[in-house]
């Protein structure tokens, strides 16, 4: 680990995570990770580019970075990549959010972009007077404001489009999309016909939508999604994780007297299996981190903690979940084909026509999975890092009627790590208490499938049920990790004392014990009436 001569304290700069303002982190000595040579190679390489990435993964701050070098901002751009290898030339910027138009109906999205979006830029500009506020169609305003700035400048304009896809994905599952189509593609469909007025042109969203114009009909667009030279533009690789925010991990060794480079190396371990995982091409083997996720991490003092759970498009992702639980079946292979990588019906996912590869698909794109591997001619996904597992786990768990949040998984399986039995099973008592009162009939089974479906999903190195020994079938054997095993026996309506003894008696523990593990030995009661554990029973070997 690097050694500093002043006080970790002093060495650390803020986290930006409430800010997508390049002059803001610059100016407020914030940690600005740079991504600029990405930029400078677009800018060098081409026109039309457009990228999807997840919500809550830097995209806006890359807007905001593009806009200042075109802007000519040059002093915001010291001691980064771009600095001397850029003129910083200054253009007429139209920037584009589109997170700040209304979809509540179609005339709250026509009014929001003509009077949020685009009559702003003609005022700061100075070309509003001749504005056409009376046309019916969103083209033409964005027609004209390119055209007036150009004329004005006598320069080409840039157009940069953040979360392009907002208004469709927010009225997807609704009866407003038709609608909403209808007028985003009239809107894109003026930046083919006005390249010669255009410098460069850059577009964000999550999800590729096929038949909006920008995919159908500008056929010069480079989709860098899934380039391999692109693959780490947004997101903190390993290495930039280490640089930046190398200081804020030698600050919680230091206060927490971590000094074995064993010890560090672990904790390291768990920001990796926990953060990392998010891979945009099937071409490279970098893995990414979230930025906001990483930044919370690191200002809650390294608080192993789901931030996930409050990133994009929850609402549509537990529907999805919701709808088809057997798509995310114990076992079930998320894979793709190529053709269904780029381009999807997203409107299909929540109508009959649903399946589970334009699910998985969506799915990759939101963030939810990612890459693993390419066989067989078709990706193999899978769930990138622990966080996002659970906030899936959590979601697909409430499909058994368990209503088990992410965090509590989390703290579920930091509780098993640690051996911690008592915490263990409070939070599986908490889990079972909003059961609905039809779930269960009264079997043992019923209680014994539900307990295995939580275990399954907290990444343990094996989960076996019904395990058969030379004298008996236990309920449930849990491989926790190398060296550490829970054998668990549920009884219903009886005792705990019952449950832990069949365990002694049968010799469940016989085979684990051989390979000299520690091995916890629980016997757990339900109650039929309280439909609930009501006595547990431990003993360690």
């Amino acid at each position: 680990m690097m050694c500093y001569n002043m006080s970790m304290a002093e060495m650390l700069r803020r986290i930006a995570i409430d800010t997508s303002s390049l002059r803001d982190i610059v100016e407020t000595e914030r940690i600005y990770v740079d991504k600029t040579r990405y930029l400078l190679d677009m800018i060098r390489m081409g026109k039309y580019f457009f990228l999807s990435r997840p919500r809550r993964f830097g995209k806006s701050l890359m807007v905001d970075t593009l806009a200042n070098i075109f802007s000519g901002n040059k002093e915001l751009f010291k001691d980064t990549y771009i600095y001397d290898k850029c003129s910083f030339e200054s253009y007429p910027v139209v920037r584009l959010n589109m997170n700040m138009v209304s979809t509540l109906s179609e005339e709250a999205l026509l009014y929001t972009m003509k009077n949020s979006l685009l009559l702003p830029i003609a005022k700061t500009y100075g070309v509003e007077s001749s504005f056409p506020t009376d046309a019916p169609f969103p083209s033409a305003w964005l027609s004209y404001l390119i055209t007036a700035l150009s004329e004005k400048y006598g320069k080409q304009v840039v157009v940069l489009v953040d979360e392009y896809d907002y208004p469709l994905l927010d009225s997807v599952d609704g009866e407003l999309y038709g609608k909403m189509k209808i007028q985003m593609n009239d809107f894109y469909s003026v930046l083919k016909p006005m390249e010669n007025d255009i410098r460069f042109c850059f577009l964000t969203g999550i999800t590729r939508f096929p038949h909006v114009s920008i995919f159908s009909k500008l056929n010069n667009l480079i989709d860098i999604t899934n380039s391999p030279r692109y693959a780490s533009i947004c997101g903190y690789t390993d290495e930039e994780l280490d640089k930046y925010f190398g200081p804020y991990m030698e600050k919680y060794f230091e206060d927490k007297g971590i000094m074995k480079d064993e010890e560090r190396k672990t904790f390291r371990s768990q920001i990796k299996d926990y953060y990392d995982g998010y891979r945009f091409s099937a071409e490279s083997e970098e893995t990414l981190y979230n930025p906001v996720s990483i930044g919370k991490f690191f200002m809650d003092g390294c608080y192993f903690e789901n931030y996930w759970i409050s990133t994009g498009a929850q609402s549509l992702v537990d529907k999805i979940v919701s709808d088809h639980p057997e798509f995310f079946r114990e076992g079930v292979e998320f894979s793709i084909s190529p053709e269904m990588m780029k381009m999807f019906k997203v409107e299909d996912i929540f109508s009959s026509f649903s399946d589970a590869e334009a699910t998985y698909s969506y799915l990759l794109q939101s963030g939810y999975l990612t890459i693993r591997d390419y066989r067989n001619g078709r990706y193999v996904l899978d769930y990138p890092n622990m966080e996002v597992r659970e906030t899936m786990n959590a979601k697909v768990l409430r499909t058994y009627g368990l209503r088990v949040d992410s965090s509590s998984l989390a703290y579920l399986r930091t509780s098993i790590l640690r051996e911690d039995t008592e915490n263990m099973v409070s939070i599986f008592h908490d889990a079972f208490v909003n059961i609905p009162y039809d779930m269960f009939i009264e079997k043992e089974n019923n209680y014994q499938i539900a307990f295995y479906a939580v275990l399954m999903f907290l990444g343990f190195e094996k989960v076996e049920a019904e395990e058969r020994t030379n004298i008996g079938r236990m309920d449930i054997a849990v491989t926790v990790r190398k060296g550490l095993i829970y054998i668990i026996e549920l009884k219903l309506d009886d005792s705990a004392d019952k449950a832990l003894r069949q365990i002694k008696e049968k010799k469940y523990y016989e085979k684990y014990k051989k390979e000299g593990n520690k091995i916890h030995l629980l016997g757990i009661n339900f109650s039929s009436k309280e439909r609930n554990i009501t006595e547990w029973k431990e003993d360690v070997i």
